[in-house]
């Protein structure tokens, strides 16, 4: 809803709300007129009236308030999520593509590559799967964060010792990279309502 069709809105419910306090008044002034011994309890009705429909205006507008913070919390953490899970398939797109450096002897360039895929593996688990804004985006970001986590374990063993299968580890980077990649299209490819 636009802001000029909640204000219409807004309006219309007011006036709803306020046409009867007028016809009390009118009422109200009518039997004054006539009796002002109930004047008092004229009043009274026509001032608890006033503060009931204040209250559900207040409790309207409140409500309103509360629930465009959440789809801007929501979209917020939307949008985060989309760009973990992208730079998450660029970084282990990366490890594959880097197979034979990160068993290399250059020292700088395994830190480097090994930095920026642990930086991105931060990341990922510095967002909390129960804070996602949708349900169905729990399952491919745990895949993402999951095959993020075991790119990083073979990329360290094969760093570090070089004891390790390489046709295994290459092929677990491989299929850890295609996972990734599809969760991650997956994700961006789902909307907010």
């Amino acid at each position: 809803m636009n802001t000029d069709s909640a204000k219409f809105t807004n309006k219309r419910l007011v006036l709803w709300l306020l046409s009867p306090l007028g016809v009390l008044f009118v009422v109200g002034g009518t039997v004054l007129a006539f009796n002002q011994k109930d004047a008092p309890a004229w009043f009274q009705v026509i001032g608890s009236l006033a503060a009931v429909i204040t209250a559900l205006v207040v409790a309207n507008k409140q409500a309103r308030d509360t629930a465009q913070a959440r789809r801007s919390k929501d979209d917020v953490v939307f949008r985060l999520v989309c760009g973990v899970a992208e730079r998450a398939a660029a970084v282990s797109s990366l490890l594959f593509q880097n197979f034979d450096t990160i068993q290399s002897d250059d020292k700088a360039a395994r830190v480097e590559i090994m930095t920026t895929v642990e930086e991105q593996l931060l990341a990922m688990r510095g967002i909390n799967p129960v804070d996602l804004p949708l349900p169905d985006m729990v399952e491919p970001f745990l895949v993402i964060r999951g095959a993020l986590e075991q790119s990083v374990v073979m990329a360290r063993l094969l760093s570090d010792t070089g004891m390790i299968d390489r046709f295994r580890c290459a092929t677990a980077l491989s299929m850890n990279s295609q996972a990734i990649h599809v969760a991650a299209r997956k994700l961006s490819g789902m909307r907010l309502a």
